[in-house]
């Protein structure tokens, strides 16, 4: 998966804070947001898309994608 490459140890670190991270894709492959879940309900994060999208950008999926990922 992509992730395993690019972003693994920042999403791992996360993971082992929040339940659950909602990744937003658009077509250039930039994370267009995040959201990660407390307490139930998902909050925006605003710094995360910053980090992912100075790791790498060199994935392009053609259309805009929505990834959640669970620990």
């Amino acid at each position: 998966m992509w992730s395993n490459n690019n972003y693994s140890s920042v999403l791992k670190m996360y993971l082992g804070k929040y339940t659950s991270l909602k990744l937003q894709v658009n077509t250039d492959g930039l994370i267009a947001s995040v959201e990660k879940q407390e307490n139930g309900q998902w909050v925006s994060d605003r710094n995360l898309p910053n980090i992912l999208n100075k790791l790498s950008t060199d994935f392009n999926l053609g259309k805009d994608v929505t990834i959640i990922l669970q620990q």
